[in-house]
């Protein structure tokens, strides 16, 4: 498949992630940068608002929920702010010149354009994944979902081997959504529903949150689209380590939910919107960022506690009475809650083993100030605006909470990465599983303001250089000279942006995006058996295969059901005699009563080699497959072989 064919489910990809949001924003009055900043965010949740009712009402998943739901919404929207508008806008604004469109979509495009061209070259074509463990279950998750119309975050883990669990299926919901909708591979899907969440989500939330400090001002907001592109930790990282796709549709989120925390508490510039109208507006926000990973939920807690103290604590020095009095409360009310959050919404203890013995916490310190991360070389642009920009606001005394929220995001991955402290590692960092890799992707986030700062102060200072030169020669300041200006340093900064730090995070990910003989997930070999299963396995038949090897993939790419189909660690007692003792089904006929139980007919053998690297420990009852053992080979390419199960009969 050619990208130019993935035309039409980029068209649908667009209508999904865009359309329910803009919907409700205008439906509130919402204008310009904030309509289109929050109409992703909003979409989010429309969409896993629309899953649950779907699940609910026993309807299959498909684009009529998203719509319906979306026409009640934005009516109710459209009636609240008729009856009771003033409580969400306050005075109106002077009218602003139709240039503001244009500005917001030139930033727009210096944020998206690079990094929509990094990723296309990343992915290379349109039906590469991500060769990594957890896109077994996010690959099996949308046929699962595909083939049962159910969405719901309630019971999408386990993918129907036994009782439906929690788990986040917001980035699972929209991706389905363009498979079921446009009609192509979920592989091209994936691919396809990324580049808009990043560029249409990510991009845009990094222009709101740097504008809620400075404003809808020209040089802020394109300093703040260069600097979108120039963190190796996202979206970089989070597109091929886990890989944890769902995880960073929520950190795409969260600089619209940091810019609306911003302009609730007033710590930012002036906007049209009362205090109710920003809660209301975050609070549209929250079920999508919840339901997209909940672990986000308290990063922009912790993000946004040193500019809700900032102000609060400046509200305790400069007010009396019950002004005070509530500036307290508020303040002690926000850290009872964060603290209550942070030891409650977390996974199991024993969820992070697998990190016990990894991580360097020296090393991290290092990595946070030079803005290189997991081993990258220094992040030269990043690093540079980031120490100017703290200059300059120490220098002016205004604004300090924003070197903090970079500190918070620093001391929770050099804490993540402190192996050799393991107990205050899990009570800080235990809501993502100790996973420092994770936290690192909230350095961008955290960072962008500080660094933002930074770059306004230096294009001004070269910009005024080159204005008072001007002046000097006594020649008149053409109307062009500040765009030209503005458009050459724009060029620079992109140019410096990717140096070092991204380079190595981008050509590490699109290794990660490439089947070779070798590849760590899916081999071209695994690959092509695969694709021939339809031809040699029946519809209704169950294939057992080690996860790890990527044999589980039958049921993603062809359709035909895993006995496994995510992490190493059979659902049932039948499928765990399965994987145990199945090579001795000619000798044990509780084997038999298992396989015909599960209806597994069939065992896919990819190898030892593990998607981590290395080998896997193969299943004890898969490590026999002779014909006196009780398979009968059917198909093979290269290594990869196909077994019927012919012991049973």
């Amino acid at each position: 498949m050619s990208w130019a064919a993935t035309l039409p489910a980029f068209v649908v990809a667009l209508a999904v992630v865009f359309g329910p949001g803009l919907a409700w924003g205008a439906a509130l009055g919402l204008r310009r940068l904030t309509l289109l900043a929050l109409a992703g965010p909003f979409s989010i949740t429309a969409v896993v608002l629309s899953a649950e009712v779907a699940a609910f009402a026993g309807v299959g998943w498909s684009l009529p929920p998203v719509l319906a739901v979306t026409a009640v919404v934005a009516g109710a929207l459209w009636f609240l702010r008729r009856q009771f508008g003033h409580l969400i806008h306050g005075p109106p604004m002077p009218a602003e010149p139709t240039a503001r469109w244009r500005l917001v979509f030139t930033a727009w495009a210096v944020a998206a354009v690079p990094v929509a061209a990094v990723m296309f070259w990343m992915f290379g074509a349109p039906e590469n994944i991500a060769q990594s463990h957890d896109n077994i279950f996010h690959l099996n998750a949308l046929r699962y979902i595909t083939e049962t119309g159910n969405s719901s975050s309630l019971t999408l883990g386990y993918l129907g081997t036994r009782e439906g669990t929690f788990y986040p299926a917001g980035w699972h919901a929209v991706v389905s959504l363009v498979i079921a909708t446009a009609g192509i591979p979920l592989t091209a899907a994936i691919n396809v529903t990324n580049l808009v969440l990043i560029t249409g989500i990510w991009s845009v939330g990094c222009l709101f949150l740097v504008s809620r400090l400075t404003g809808e001002r020209a040089l802020p907001l394109l300093v703040a689209g260069v600097l979108s592109t120039a963190y190796s930790s996202f979206p970089y990282l989070l597109l091929e380590f886990g890989v944890v796709y769902p995880f960073m549709l929520s950190i795409a989120i969260l600089p619209a939910a940091l810019g609306l925390v911003i302009q609730l508490i007033r710590a930012g510039t002036e906007v049209s919107l009362t205090r109710a109208g920003s809660a209301l507006l975050l609070l549209g926000l929250l079920p999508g960022l919840l339901l997209a990973h909940p672990s986000s939920l308290l990063g922009l807690l912790a993000l946004a506690a040193p500019a809700v103290l900032s102000v609060a604590l400046a509200r305790i020095r400069n007010s009396s009475g019950r002004r005070r009095l509530a500036a307290a409360s508020g303040a002690a009310a926000f850290l009872v809650l964060t603290a209550v959050l942070w030891m409650t919404v977390r996974p199991a203890r024993s969820s992070a083993e697998n990190w016990a013995q990894m991580g360097d916490a020296g090393g991290a310190v290092s990595e946070v100030l030079f803005h290189g991360p997991l081993g990258r070389p220094v992040a030269l642009l990043v690093t540079v605006l980031t120490a100017v920009g703290a200059a300059v606001v120490l220098y002016l005394r205004s604004h300090r909470w924003v070197i903090a929220m970079y500190l918070v995001a620093g001391a929770l991955f050099v804490l993540g990465s402190w192996q050799e402290a393991p107990t205050l590692r899990w009570i800080v960092a235990g809501v993502w599983y100790n996973d420092y890799f994770r936290i690192s992707a909230m350095l961008a986030p955290a960072g962008i303001l500080v660094a933002s700062i930074g770059g306004v102060a230096l294009a001004q200072t070269l910009i005024l250089g080159l204005q008072s030169l001007r002046a000097r020669r006594g020649s008149p300041e053409p109307a062009w000279f500040l765009p030209a200006a503005s458009a050459v340093l724009v060029v620079i900064g992109l140019a410096v942006a990717p140096l070092f730090a991204v380079q190595r995070a981008v050509s590490e990910a699109a290794f990660h995006y490439r089947y070779t003989e070798d590849s760590r997930l899916l081999t071209i070999d695994e690959l092509t058996l695969l694709e021939r299963l339809p031809e040699q396995v029946p519809a209704d038949a169950v294939i057992a295969g080690n996860p790890l090897t990527g044999a589980s993939l039958s049921y993603a790419f062809a359709g035909r059901q895993s006995l496994l189909p995510y992490g190493t660690n059979p659902a049932t007692e039948e499928a765990r005699t399965v994987f145990g003792y199945l090579d001795t089904m000619r000798l044990n006929p509780s084997v038999c009563d298992a396989v015909r139980s599960t209806n597994t007919a069939f065992v896919l053998d990819f190898g030892t080699a593990s998607v981590h690297g290395g080998q896997v420990v193969p299943f004890a009852g898969l490590t026999d497959l002779s014909l006196a053992g009780g398979f009968e080979l059917v198909d093979r390419e290269g290594e990869a072989s196909l077994y019927r199960i012919v012991g049973c009969n």
